[in-house]
């Protein structure tokens, strides 16, 4: 029955898939008008929409202000039906908000479409990027569509009156993972308190549990656990993306657990977690122990015990060691060879095969050491913009991005930004020049970068 009702969501959302895989590119550089105002307070969004017992359409994302939410052009039509049948806005997140009710309630990643009912009950999540007149149109009819069958809020409202059934525990918690919804831990542990013991060594009873996100080491990740021999067998025997999608669903949502109740030890259990997840690979596995810790005191804006833990973390985890180092852990690991103390990491021949797999992928791990120092230099800049030592270590860090990246025109902006802030004034303008050549194909970010540029010489940053 589980397994039956997720396929059957799953099939209804494939016939999307074709016109999604068209249109999933990057966003085009020249930014269109967009349908509505950006940045739409959303709980203005929840009560418009209350007041006009109308659902929603949101498009929800941590982009830039010259986000563009769809590829290709949308008819006065199509607009005349989203303004007048729907509450309709674009929401764009502060990455630190870590309280918004959306960021409380969804797994973020790239930006996303949702339709949801006149109390903000989602009827319909989409990932990828909508192409335009026709994909908006068949989105709207499957969310009216859906509006009328059993919709979560239905099931949550049935559930507020003390209704325990356990087909509906069921269904809210197979829609939670169908929207990408932190679980409820309360309804979760409403559903297992009603399995016997014979359902918790059921496999499919098992796999079903863990997907749904207990937070980790929790009374119901426990139970969920309570045949270990069977589980370590589940993981063993699922394939890859599955476990892959229990493992994040788990760190999600007990990282969310962690900021809900201020439980820095709940942010290092989960590092742990992660880190086991990754015990193949210590690189990988040590990189995802530290950041959850170093994540939650980011968030908290605990200013000392953070700069600490960064300049610890973007030294050691990603300035000191080179993409190919990451690389080569990663290749012993799909190659599946045994290390031993008593020879190198590879032969020759398996070295020789490990630079003709490295050479294809190169591209991609200069560019997450990239990304990673980058972001490391920019928080820097946030929590330690007046402090010359911290920002020396800043600047050795985005000095190593460029050299990985050196076309990027935000890149050089924020090396511009930290030699600015340690008085290397000639330095700052010669980089933010950079940022400003680079930055031509996008006309609003130019004029940004020409800006800053000004402010330096005006020494106004």
């Amino acid at each position: 029955m589980i397994v039956n009702f997720i396929e059957m969501m799953e099939q209804f959302y494939l016939k999307f898939v074709v016109l999604a895989f068209l249109s999933f590119s990057i966003y085009p550089a020249v930014a269109q008008q967009a349908m509505y105002p950006q940045n739409n307070d959303y709980t203005h969004l929840l009560e418009r929409a209350a007041q006009e017992n109308k659902p929603m359409f949101l498009v929800v994302h941590q982009r830039g202000e010259q986000f563009v939410p769809f590829k290709g052009t949308v008819s006065k039509k199509t607009k005349d039906i989203l303004d007048t049948q729907f509450v309709s806005g674009i929401v764009q997140l502060n990455r630190d908000d870590f309280n918004h009710p959306l960021y409380r309630t969804f797994h973020m990643n790239n930006p996303f479409y949702l339709f949801t009912d006149k109390d903000g009950m989602p009827l319909l999540r989409w990932d990828k990027t909508v192409d335009g007149e026709l994909e908006i149109e068949r989105l709207i009819d499957s969310a009216t569509t859906l509006a009328k069958a059993e919709t979560l809020g239905k099931l949550t409202a049935q559930y507020r009156k003390g209704m325990r059934q356990q087909a509906i525990l069921t269904k809210m918690l197979q829609y939670y993972q169908t929207f990408g919804q932190y679980t409820d831990q309360q309804v979760l542990n409403d559903y297992i308190a009603q399995l016997t013991i014979e359902q918790l060594n059921n496999f499919e009873t098992v796999v079903f549990l863990l997907n749904c996100g207990p937070v980790y080491n929790s009374k119901t990740y426990l139970l969920a656990r309570t045949n270990g021999k069977m589980v370590d067998s589940l993981y063993s025997t699922l394939p890859l993306p599955v476990r892959k999608k229990i493992n994040n669903r788990i760190i999600q949502r007990t990282f969310r657990e962690a900021l809900n109740k201020k439980d820095f030890s709940l942010a290092q259990n989960i590092g742990y977690f992660a880190y086991q997840t990754w015990t193949s690979n210590y690189l990988r596995g040590t990189n995802s122990q530290d950041f959850y810790p170093l994540e939650y005191k980011r968030l908290m804006k605990d200013t000392v015990t953070y700069i600490q833990m960064a300049r610890r973390y973007y030294n050691d985890r990603f300035y000191q060691v080179a993409p190919d180092s990451l690389a080569r852990i990663d290749f012993i690991q799909d190659r599946q060879i045994k290390l031993s103390r008593n020879r190198p990491l590879l032969d020759s021949a398996q070295h020789a095969d490990f630079k003709q797999w490295f050479g294809k992928g190169r591209h991609y791990y200069e560019d997450d050491q990239a990304r990673n120092l980058h972001y490391g230099a920019q928080q820097i800049l946030v929590f330690a913009r007046n402090n010359p030592d911290v920002l020396f270590d800043a600047i050795r860090w985005q000095t190593k991005v460029i050299e990985l990246k050196p076309d990027v025109a935000q890149y050089h902006y924020t090396l511009a930004l930290l030699l600015y802030r340690v008085g290397f004034y000639a330095q700052a303008e010669t980089e933010q020049q950079k940022a400003i050549v680079l930055s031509k194909s996008n006309k609003e970010y130019h004029k940004e970068m020409q800006a800053a540029l000004k402010q330096m010489k005006s020494r106004l940053l």
